[in-house]
């Protein structure tokens, strides 16, 4: 994307910020409306955009710099040790007379990606083990933009909700091996709601996604390079397209589900989502001028959340759970390699990864005047099966989390906040067992025991966000906010700090 258009587009979402976020509230209710932690919590609500006219009573909008530094000495080598950079960030959403509203955000990043090997792509979580790999990697350079509005409205018995997004990345590497990458991916939603009876309504919703992506790896220095393999897990790799270089990923996904609630899911409400996807890989030889498919990656999400909320006179008490199951299915092709005219000769299940996650969250907020204090502890159980065939190769475990996130909005004065949000979790791996194919060459053995090791290994987190809002005179108000997190793996910290400055009106 030409980074002069996006900045004016940006800019111009900045101003439609301004023009349509206004509301001149007290600043505490204000902060606690617009960052308010129940509405954090139930964000899987909203898939459904025509819940999103009860996202809030008022307007509200905020324009953010970032800086962050992610610096993390135990890692998964195919996603690097950390990023640093900086984001610009903006979002809106604006409560019409007519019974609807309207919201927008808008971003863009540009960080620099530390340390990858073995994974010369982006997005590593959604097209793994489909992967460009060599074993030299480096620092990778990366631009990202992002776009996204919507409309919803109210009519009588009625309401209905429109959404779209768009997100961009380019990245490369300026020494060998040079990487280039760049993605697309949109995002097109609709929902419906009906309210069947007094409070309760019943709501159905659908979403279409298209995704991109392609890459190349290229060598200023053509007579000593490493190999460039193409993955398809455990260490094994496509021998046939094994140092072709070019490649591309054409995905498409839907997503559709219902809702129940009541109250505009200020007592309870139900929501299920099913979703699927197919990710097909291409690959271009060195010689000839077309992409062959070399495998196919199925997606199938099933989640179901349920929560019910009740208040007592200033305290709100709420219990929030969740199931999700997701399902990754690798079918990948042979072809003869006998002549310059390849052919296909089979397409078979080779690769299956399965997860399943349990979770289960407490809820309880007490506001006061002067501050407003939230608690949500929680539990986390999940189950992690990953498997090849042909050779066959797998791992295995689970593992349970408990922790606890705490958010304190304290009144300074009637024109400053100060929020204060530590966290604190435990993950223990209850059982891990592995049948790892080990006849591979010293160098991937060792990666892929130490991606076993790492997935496999307790994780203790604690962090904290401080923030300051404050308001001069008839200007918008500003913050400033800090953020760290450190992570204890392996008797080692991962530590990552962020700092902001922003507007919010």
């Amino acid at each position: 994307m030409n980074q002069s258009k996006f900045v004016i587009v940006f800019f111009i979402c900045i101003g439609f910020s301004f023009v349509f976020g206004q509301d001149s509230l007290r600043l505490l209710t204000k902060i606690n409306n617009q960052y308010n932690e129940e509405r954090i919590q139930i964000q899987n609500f909203y898939y459904n955009p025509a819940s999103m006219s009860d996202y809030s009573s008022s307007s509200m909008s905020e324009f953010s710099l970032n800086y962050q530094s992610d610096n993390q000495k135990t890692y998964l080598r195919q996603l690097g040790s950390g990023d640093t950079g900086l984001s610009l960030k903006t979002n809106s959403f604006k409560k019409l007379k007519s019974n609807s509203a309207v919201w927008g955000n808008a971003g863009y990043s540009n960080m620099t990606k530390k340390n990858l090997s073995y994974n010369e792509n982006l997005d590593f979580e959604r097209i793994a083990p489909y992967v460009t790999q060599d074993s030299v990697g480096g620092n990778l350079n990366l631009e990202t933009y992002h776009f996204a509005g919507g409309y919803a409205k109210k009519m009588n018995r009625f309401s209905f909700g429109l959404f779209g997004s768009y997100d961009a990345q380019m990245a490369y590497r300026s020494r060998d091996p040079r990487v280039k990458n760049t993605t697309s991916d949109l995002i097109i939603s609709a929902g419906i709601n009906y309210k069947v009876y007094q409070d309760y309504e019943i709501g159905v919703f659908g979403e279409f996604n298209k995704y991109t992506q392609n890459g190349s790896v290229n060598f200023v220095n053509e007579v000593s390079y490493p190999i460039i393999y193409q993955s398809v897990g455990f260490g094994y790799t496509n021998y046939l397209f094994n140092n072709d270089s070019k490649t591309q990923y054409e995905e498409l996904g839907y997503k559709i589900g219902g809702q129940i609630s009541s109250k505009d899911w200020k007592d309870f409400y139900i929501t299920g989502v099913l979703s699927s996807s197919n990710n097909i890989k291409g690959i271009e030889p060195r010689v000839g001028n077309r992409y062959y498919d070399t495998s196919d990656l199925e997606n199938k999400i099933s989640q179901i959340e349920a929560a019910k909320f009740f208040s007592l006179k200033n305290n709100r008490i709420g219990l929030i759970f969740n199931y999700n199951s997701t399902i990754r299915t690798g079918k990948e092709y042979g072809y003869t390699s006998n002549s310059d005219n390849r052919e296909l000769i089979f397409k078979r299940k080779a690769y299956k990864k399965e997860q399943y996650t349990t979770s289960f969250k407490a809820f309880y907020q007490l506001t006061q005047e002067k501050y407003i204090f939230t608690a949500v502890p929680f539990f986390l159980y999940q189950e992690i099966t990953e498997r090849r065939i042909y050779p066959f190769s797998g791992q295995k475990y689970d593992a349970y989390t408990l922790g606890l996130d705490v958010d304190l909005k304290v009144e300074i004065k009637k024109n400053q906040v100060l929020s204060f949000k530590p966290s604190y979790s435990y993950r223990n791996i209850n059982k891990a067992i592995n049948a790892l194919d080990t006849n591979l060459r010293p160098a991937l053995i060792d990666w892929i025991n130490q991606d076993y090791s790492i997935l496999t290994s307790d994780v203790f987190t604690m962090g904290a966000i401080i923030r300051y809002d404050f308001t001069i005179h008839k200007l918008p108000s500003f913050f400033i906010s800090g953020q760290w997190i450190t992570m204890t793996i392996k008797e080692k910290n991962n530590n990552f700090g962020a700092l902001s400055l922003g507007i919010t009106f």
